[in-house]
């Protein structure tokens, strides 16, 4: 799979890329975010090394959330909003960045066909 920049487009175009993917590989491309998000995202979007080093330094619980918020974005087809708005000067400073984490995923299944509709959003932030 191709590497995006770590951009709300690029998160855009990495989403395109997955949707693109049959049931069986998006659902295998979410168990891997789910499971170790920081890899997944190291892998797939071009990122600095202060990027990297943060994204290693999370704590478990913020990268399981991470993971799971990715993995159910991903799976269902929803819009996933994801970036690191820190301007990367302020890299230096070495602050703890805030983290918002929100996800809005809602499903719903006709009883008469057994089609399941996902609806909803997610959205990732990383800021000073």
């Amino acid at each position: 799979m191709k590497k995006f920049p770590f951009t709300p487009e690029g998160v855009q175009s990495k989403q395109k890329e997955l949707n693109a993917l049959s049931v069986e590989e998006r659902l295998r491309a979410a168990e891997n975010a789910a499971n170790n998000p920081v890899e997944f995202i190291s892998e797939n979007f071009e990122m600095s090394e202060e990027q990297v080093s943060y994204l290693k330094e999370l704590e478990l619980v913020d990268i399981r959330v991470t993971g799971f918020i990715l993995a159910a974005g991903f799976l269902g087809q929803v819009p996933v909003e994801m970036q690191d708005t820190t301007p990367p000067s302020a890299f230096a400073a070495r602050g703890k960045k805030k983290k918002e984490l929100s996800t809005n995923i809602s499903t719903t299944t006709n009883p008469q066909t057994g089609a399941t509709t996902v609806t909803g959003s997610v959205g990732i932030k990383w800021t000073w």
